[in-house]
């Protein structure tokens, strides 16, 4: 099967598959309260839409508008629905946006490019250009004059606004690389590091409890709690190390999950659990034996999904300290 490269899966999308595209795109992004997606007849310029607030068109917006055409965007067509979303906005349908992205595949032709790029010379084409690209294209009920209000409601818009977003783009974005993961088994983009605090936090109790009287089972003691064991010349450093694991697979699971990437997780998780299952219910020499067993079990484990490559040794060691917290893996057999 031949390799398909990531910018021609975004490519070869239909028009409408585009629109649900950036969709779900802008819904990956922060900052946004809601994401719309309209199309067809009487979208008014707009295709998909981010709110930033509850008051959705009566506060600001990003319009994402999508162009999937078999060449460049041309000049006439983006001025066409720049002054189209502007004179709706003029009429009072929704305040104007203040962000308008063309997502353009295939990218837009020198000459609007060229006026995207110089925020003032696209107001002035735009203006110029009225009669010619504009009156008579913006609907076809009737011919919209450039009259003198809406000439300065658009001369008081800020066309810096504007943004060309190519394919490079979305492929370099965060929340782009995870959405070519969840449409295309792209490889996302890998997670931050765990940072391990200082204190043990409340909801370690679980793991590191067990570990405790793991410790304490095969030195035949009882050990009140983790300070105890900090200064144990073999069971302090085992500890740091499990911390080390657990917020490990903390950061992964908090960065793909805070990136929608959930089935991905569960999937991941499920690999790791079903790789253990079976070391974990062997018998074993005591508890402890029976963690590092399971430990040494995960690290070897080659899981499936487009989260694999990213799922590094600490990482798939550390969920079977999540699993522990869950109590889905118990050290001590009763």
């Amino acid at each position: 099967m031949p390799i398909i490269s990531p910018e021609r899966h975004i490519i070869a999308l239909p028009a409408d598959e585009l629109e649900k595209f950036a969709r779900e795109w802008a819904m990956l992004k922060t900052g946004y309260y809601e994401v719309d997606r309209f199309s067809g007849a009487g979208d008014m310029g707009r295709d998909v839409v981010g709110y930033l607030t509850k008051h959705r068109h009566e506060g600001p917006w990003h319009n994402y508008q999508c162009k999937q055409y078999g060449k460049a965007v041309s000049l006439d067509v983006g001025l066409r629905e720049l002054g189209k979303i502007l004179y709706f906005a003029h009429q009072g349908e929704f305040t104007a946006p203040t962000k308008y992205f063309f997502v353009a595949p295939k990218g837009v032709a020198r000459t609007l490019r060229t006026y995207v790029s110089k925020p003032s010379e696209l107001k002035k084409a735009l203006v110029e250009n009225w009669e010619k690209y504009c009156a008579s294209g913006i609907t076809k009920k009737k011919v919209i004059p450039l009259t003198g209000p809406l000439k300065a409601f658009i001369q008081a818009w800020d066309f810096s606004n504007v943004t060309v977003i190519s394919v490079d783009a979305i492929l370099d974005d965060p929340a782009g690389k995870i959405l070519m993961a969840k449409r295309f088994k792209e490889d996302p983009a890998p997670p931050p590091k765990g940072v391990v605090p200082g204190d043990l936090e409340a909801r370690e109790m679980p793991y590191v409890q067990q570990l405790i009287d793991a410790y304490g089972e095969r030195d035949k003691c009882s050990y009140p709690d983790h300070e105890a064991v900090k200064g144990h010349d073999d069971h302090g450093p085992h500890l740091t190390m499990q911390r080390e694991r657990f917020f490990a697979a903390d950061a992964f699971n908090r960065f793909y999950r805070d990136n929608t990437m959930i089935e991905e997780i569960d999937l991941l998780h499920e690999d790791v659990f079903h790789g253990v299952a079976g070391v974990h219910g062997a018998k074993h020499d005591d508890s402890l034996a029976r963690a590092d067993a399971v430990l040494s079990q995960a690290a070897n484990i080659q899981p499936s999904g487009v989260l694999s490559r990213h799922a590094r040794v600490p990482v798939k060691q550390g969920i079977c300290h999540h699993f522990a917290n869950e109590g889905k893996l118990k050290w001590r057999k009763k």
